[in-house]
């Protein structure tokens, strides 16, 4: 009896902790997307962590990211919060673990460039275990690609779990319109290695002759 009891408290203990933390980060995040600086700066110096993370690992700087708050990034980083932090043991579900990933996967050029600006990671993957580049290319972001490639040095030819580069997930899963036209362009500029291939033995150009992409073809040619 005495050991289930003390199991119990030990299981509330955890709980009470849990409860707690999570009140502490919405508390956090509330006044960072309301601009209260002075209040977060009291929070601070009361011995509150500006890096702090919500139950799935995730920053208030991702999390302010998530809500286009763009000031409430600004704020978080003139005080002090680390751009690229997030809590691995919690995030193994999240797609995007930090707002460089998030943002690059969202074509948020502003929010790049500020993160861009304060020497953001270009090297923590995400859950696919690919850069910021790759869905970028996928989802047709001409600009926010061509902001990667001229501002970052990510790298191009990285391949992503699903044995994919940023130049064969562009023709894979796009439907061969003008903007990935454009990308492919793009990422054939900057250097994209067109002879790598994918799990199955194709490259870039067998996918877009497969898909009857004709534009791609001649670029890939």
């Amino acid at each position: 009896m005495y050991k289930i009891k003390k199991i119990c408290f030990f299981l509330f203990c955890i709980l009470s902790l849990n409860i707690f933390a999570n009140d502490n980060f919405d508390t956090l995040l509330s006044l960072a997307i309301k601009g209260d600086k002075q209040s977060l700066e009291n929070k601070i110096s009361q011995g509150h962590n500006i890096d702090i993370v919500d139950n799935l690992g995730r920053s208030l700087v991702l999390r302010v990211t998530m809500k286009k708050n763009l000031q409430a990034l600004k704020l978080l980083i003139k005080l002090g919060a680390k751009i690229d932090y997030y809590d691995k043991s919690l995030s193994k579900n999240v797609i995007d673990q930090t707002a460089f990933l998030y943002a690059g996967a969202k074509g948020m050029n502003e929010f790049l460039n500020v993160l861009i600006k304060e020497n953001a990671k270009t090297d923590i993957l995400n859950y696919y275990g690919g850069t910021a580049l790759i869905p970028a290319c996928e989802k047709g972001y001409v600009s926010t690609v061509k902001l990667l490639l001229e501002k970052t040095k990510i790298n191009i030819n990285h391949i992503n779990y699903l044995g994919w580069t940023a130049l064969l997930e562009t023709v894979i899963l796009s439907n061969g319109g003008k903007n990935h036209q454009k990308i492919v362009a793009l990422l054939l500029e900057y250097g994209a290695n067109k002879e790598i291939k994918d799990k199955n033995g194709f490259n870039a150009l067998d996918h877009a002759k497969k898909e009857s992409f004709s534009a791609i073809v001649k670029l890939l040619e």
